[in-house]
């Protein structure tokens, strides 16, 4: 049996949509082999994952190749866990997962089934909404982050076997609402703001360069009151 979920990685801050697929099926050796660029992060997922179904009451195949398409792009980080596993887990369920291609899922799984807070999400929410995406089932500390994208329903996920219950439509789960407006004014209070710097654009560029891209940066120079409005 083959499941098909979708999913997201991230390239620089957008995201590109990634197909996750889980070929389940008998052996005598079990394992579970992940194939389609991953990162060590990716790989350990077959670790976390089968602890993770298990913790969960949830049934697996023996024998698991999980594909992340299209193979030509790196994946990294734990996100992939939750769709890894709740493909596993239809398969070794044999369970077929009603309107799968509404869904896109991110979250990274503890051994006991919780799901984790992941990175990006507002990033792969819009790649979701972009893909046609009606829902996307986010960890519930991402929920607010994936909010912001209008156009698109925003599933808190708390555990494994939430999910999965709710993806066959055994357990309703209500979206996350979230007061954008609101949300954006209480963001607009800052004790230091660029706009109280003079000039210096090429400095105030590399910092916005930096912040974004997540890396270290060093200013060297002379200090002057003039360089900020009174």
């Amino acid at each position: 049996m083959i499941t098909r979920l979708f999913s997201a990685a991230l390239r620089g801050v957008d995201a590109v949509e990634v197909e996750v697929e889980v070929h389940g099926r008998d052996g005598e050796k079990p394992g579970t082999i992940v194939v389609g660029l991953p990162d060590a992060a990716v790989r350990e997922s077959a670790m976390r994952v089968g602890s993770a179904i298990s913790s969960s009451g949830l049934t697996d195949c023996v024998v698991n190749v999980v594909n992340l398409a299209p193979a030509d792009l790196k994946k990294e980080g734990p996100s992939f866990d939750l769709p890894i596993a709740l493909a596993i887990a239809a398969n070794g369920m044999d369970t077929a997962f009603p309107n799968e291609e509404d869904y896109a899922l991110v979250g990274e799984l503890s051994l006991d089934g919780t799901v984790r807070p992941v990175k990006g999400v507002l990033s792969i929410a819009i790649e979701a909404k972009r893909r046609g995406r009606k829902k996307i089932l986010v960890p519930a500390e991402n929920a607010a982050e994936a909010a912001i994208t209008e156009g698109i329903e925003v599933i808190p996920i708390t555990s494994l076997n939430q999910a999965y219950h709710y993806l066959t439509g055994e357990r309703s789960i209500e979206p996350f609402h979230l007061d954008r407006e609101k949300f954006f004014q209480a963001q607009r209070s800052y004790e230091v703001d660029f706009e109280d710097v003079k000039g210096q654009h090429h400095v105030k560029r590399a910092l916005e360069v930096a912040v974004a891209g997540g890396h270290n940066i060093l200013i060297v120079g002379s200090f002057s009151p003039k360089h900020f409005k009174n």
